[in-house]
């Protein structure tokens, strides 16, 4: 069976109602479990000489924010995410840094395509781990591509080479299947990366529900994420290949980039 095509039963998804509550210390932001996917955002975008100077941002599903602490002052910043609570907690973080063009909302599932903010168009809309646990993914790429700007891009990253299916998502996603969504949602590919392959070997220990365990996986996490914040994406990626060699680790995380194909 191809694997990713692999299903989820239930993949409950309420703990992300609360998961990001009363999370926005520094020392947060800078967990890897954050960093790793800040980075491979700036990565994509630097390899293709993105700028998000004076640029409207939208990023579905922001979670804790953490990437919007990397975005120009100058950029207009958008976002939606499940918990009231944590919407205003990004807020009030991003407000307190001096950004002051923002517009963060809370959203429900149910009616999410009718969403205010999805009536908008944009010059980047993010959506960073949020493709694996949406139940229709192909509607959900087919009605954002409406959102984006002439020339527009999209960012996704998604998880890869899960050793243990986090009992969250609802599939796993590899390169064939996302390019197997694409012709319906009129986007094209502009390229796939895939990285990071730090926690390959711990990646069971992020998903099991054990206080003690996912505590040490915490502590990894913030002790990876200190040092890769201090060395910046560039070096912290040449530095992962490397890794990844030595240690037969596998990438964890891909991200992708997309723009319309209609034109």
């Amino acid at each position: 069976m191809d694997s990713a095509q692999t299903q989820v039963s239930s993949a409950p998804q309420e703990i992300f109602l609360t998961c990001y509550r009363g999370t926005q210390s520094g020392l947060r932001h800078a967990a890897y479990m954050r960093m790793a996917k800040v980075f491979l955002l700036q990565s994509l975008l630097a390899k293709w000489n993105v700028s998000l100077d004076e640029r409207r941002i939208f990023d579905f599903g922001f979670g804790a924010g953490t990437f919007f602490r990397y975005c120009p002052h100058s950029s207009r910043l958008f976002g939606v995410e499940l918990d009231p609570v944590c919407v205003r907690e990004v807020a009030t973080m991003l407000s307190q840094r001096g950004y002051r063009q923002v517009d963060l909302q809370p959203i429900k599932p149910p009616d999410w395509a009718d969403h205010p903010l999805l009536q908008n168009r944009y010059d980047l809309i993010i959506c960073s781990h949020v493709l694996e646990h949406l139940p229709d993914p192909e509607a959900y790429l087919s009605r954002i591509a409406a959102c984006l700007e002439p020339g527009a891009l999209f960012v996704g990253l998604v998880p890869i080479n899960e050793r243990r299916l986090d009992p969250h998502h609802v599939r796993e996603i590899d390169l064939g299947l996302l390019q197997r969504w694409l012709p319906a949602a009129k986007l094209e590919l502009i390229d796939w990366v895939e990285a990071d392959p730090w926690l390959y070997w711990m990646q069971p220990l992020l998903c099991t529900e054990s206080p003690p365990i996912r505590a040490v996986a915490q502590f990894v996490s913030l002790t990876l994420g200190v040092a890769a914040t201090g060395l910046g994406h560039a070096r912290w990626f040449r530095l992962s290949r490397i890794f990844g060699s030595l240690s037969r680790s596998k990438p964890t995380q891909a991200g992708f980039l997309l723009r319309s194909s209609i034109g």
